[in-house]
């Protein structure tokens, strides 16, 4: 009986890891696909029917994006800035709201906890309006400030879900060896409390960084000008000027776009699952 329960169990691990990776490589392709284009000449990007792998490889297109590509080094320097301001701002916020929600018992504590979280019911495109409205009053349109601001709003919430969770599982024994020791708040976290909940903060870092580096809407909306324009507005604008058929060009600047968000994940990735557990289903 148990020799076949256990045949049983090994057959169904098999199949949700062939459906796995089934889902895995319909996610993967259009990336590959992005990739095979962007090394593949011209006349074999138009050929018919089209082949998977290429018939000759070319650099010409990522050499084109560098040096003939107007515009695509403003825009990455756009969302470089953008993106590292937006995930100090909300790594410093959601580290020390973390700890007072996770580890400091005060007067409404779980009220204001689900206020802040109230936001993530919303959808944020129901943000873009009055943010834009705002945002135009004071003049922020067409700056950095006038993305990170909305940015840092729309992903703190998840910082606090995550780093909450992980400081309320830390035991009060080490907040109060620490305080005996004459420790201060802002050094018991950022040096002793932090380390210990490393995963969740690399959790927040990346799904930060995921969510400022790719945003569309609000930077398309608030940003007008073609100077202040991330990378994702800019890459639309180069192909609507380079028009539709200049597909390798457009698939090597979107691999290139691709590329600092694979390098983040792939150094932490083995923080990253860890992290989710800890901050969200412990919290």
């Amino acid at each position: 009986m148990k020799k076949s329960s256990n045949l049983a169990y090994g057959n169904l691990t098999r199949i949700f890891f062939i459906l796995v990776l089934v889902f895995a490589l319909i996610y993967i392709f259009p990336v590959f696909w992005m990739f095979i284009t962007s090394i593949r000449p011209d006349n074999d990007i138009h050929k018919f029917p089209p082949t998977i792998m290429p018939h000759a490889l070319t650099l010409k297109n990522y050499i084109y994006v560098f040096t003939g590509m107007e515009g695509f080094l403003r825009y990455f320097l756009n969302s470089v800035v953008v993106t590292i301001s937006t995930v100090l701002i909300v790594l410093v916020a959601s580290a020390m709201s973390g700890y007072a929600f996770g580890m400091r018992k005060f007067r409404g504590n779980q009220l204001l906890f689900m206020l802040v979280l109230s936001v993530l019911t919303i959808p944020y495109i129901m943000y873009l309006i009055p943010i834009y409205i705002m945002e135009y009053r004071m003049g922020l349109t067409d700056t950095y400030l006038g993305l990170i601001l909305p940015y840092v709003a729309l992903n703190l919430p998840w910082g606090l879900l995550i780093m909450r969770g992980a400081f309320s599982t830390i035991p009060l024994d080490i907040r109060d060896a620490a305080v005996v020791d004459g420790c201060g708040e802002f050094r018991m976290v950022f040096q002793i409390l932090l380390p210990i909940v490393r995963p969740a903060f690399v959790t927040t870092t990346i799904i930060t960084f995921v969510f400022a580096w790719q945003e569309f809407m609000f930077a398309s909306t608030i940003n007008k000008k073609n100077e202040w324009q991330t990378l994702p507005v800019g890459i639309v604008w180069i192909r609507d000027e380079l028009q539709t058929m200049a597909m390798g060009k457009v698939g090597a600047a979107i691999i290139l776009s691709i590329i600092p968000v694979l390098i983040l994940f792939f150094i932490f990735r083995k923080f990253f699952i860890e992290g989710l557990s800890e901050g969200m289903l412990k919290g």
